[in-house]
């Protein structure tokens, strides 16, 4: 009798923890985030808060004594972004970089050009970054459920599997946020404008644009006519691609490479080839240019500018440049200088 008791408990035993992993492993994700942050809370800050109106935990608030920030307004955003556990995630500094061992001087580390309103931030902290002004920081607990790039204004602070938009969040777990709103900007191509005149002054006398964000000074000229460049023609260029601050983040010369730390024994340094056309572009008929598609419009522009033999220092804003896209090496909304030499007529 006894054994036939002992495995009745076994077998109940065995089908109560069966039970207790099926009734965890199911346990929505949202509540057991609740559960983690809450306890994060009463250890790191002594206790349980609430989430503001906007659903984020505000741990650390500096409003900032500079612009306010406009509904469509650009911000330049620093960020450092951990996990519960103190494990950086994402961030934009050179200093975590250097913490985490990964710095690397062929990035550009500085702030992200962030526009409102175009869905670069999730609603709940954009409009929680509104609340800041230029100047402004602040740290704060993003729960997953705020991860949503649409909600209602009535945010339920409570917790489902979907977001408040009936959309699954985006992120599945509660992160640490430190930001900075370095600047805030009203008109991106103004200020780009504005940096552009600025550095025109400090290294070129003050050089005029040859057109609205397009800046151009020769350094060695060729006024020989059998060196005229005809249209069409590919002409064989060494250049240096740089931010207005000095960052180098392109070059096909071995030797620039090596000074800027941008040398890659597997890239092949040879003189890039350009298709030439007069001024960078062709025009129809109704006035629509066309640019050379070998290189970007800036660039293309300074080539036709020139001939065989010559070297130029063009400078021109993100519009003739790379636009809202952004790499490693550059960020949005970029102006860029280039060193440009074209090679002899061969």
């Amino acid at each position: 009798m006894q054994k036939y008791t002992r495995i009745i408990l076994a077998v109940a035993a065995v089908a109560a923890l069966a039970f207790a992993c099926a009734k965890y492993e199911s346990e929505d994700n949202l509540v057991s985030q609740k559960r983690i942050r809450d306890a994060w809370m009463r250890v790191n800050l002594g206790q349980e808060i609430e989430a503001d109106e906007n659903g984020l935990y505000i741990l650390d608030k500096t409003v900032g004594t500079g612009k306010t920030i406009g509904d469509t307004a650009f911000i330049l955003f620093d960020y450092v972004v951990r996990d519960l556990d103190g494990n950086y995630t994402k961030y934009t500094t050179e200093e975590v970089a250097r913490i985490m061992g990964t710095y690397t001087n062929q990035k550009y580390y500085c702030p992200e050009v962030v526009q409102m309103g175009q869905y670069k931030l999730y609603t709940p902290m954009e409009n929680f970054v509104k609340s800041l002004n230029g100047g402004g920081k602040a740290r704060f607990l993003l729960p997953p459920e705020a991860t949503t790039f649409a909600y209602t204004k009535e945010l339920k602070k409570y917790y489902k599997s979907y977001g408040n938009d009936g959309t699954k969040p985006a992120l599945s777990e509660n992160y640490i946020y430190d930001v900075a709103v370095v600047d805030v900007i009203d008109d991106i191509y103004q200020y780009q404008i504005d940096n552009l005149e600025a550095f025109a002054n400090t290294h070129y006398a003050g050089v005029d644009s040859l057109e609205k964000g397009f800046y151009f000074v020769k350094l060695k000229e060729n006024t020989s006519e059998k060196d005229t460049i005809a249209s069409n023609a590919s002409v064989k260029v060494d250049y240096i691609g740089k931010l207005l601050d000095g960052f180098c983040f392109d070059t096909n010369i071995a030797d620039s490479a090596k000074v800027f730390g941008l040398y890659n024994l597997n890239k092949s340094y040879d003189p890039l080839s350009v298709t030439f056309q007069k001024n960078g572009y062709t025009l129809s008929d109704d006035g629509t240019r066309t640019y050379s598609t070998d290189v970007i419009n800036g660039f293309s522009m300074a080539v036709g500018r020139m001939n065989y033999g010559e070297e130029a220092i063009a400078f021109f804003w993100s519009p003739l440049a790379y636009g809202t896209k952004s790499s490693d090496s550059y960020p949005a909304y970029a102006p860029m200088c280039f060193y440009i030499k074209i090679h002899p007529k061969e």
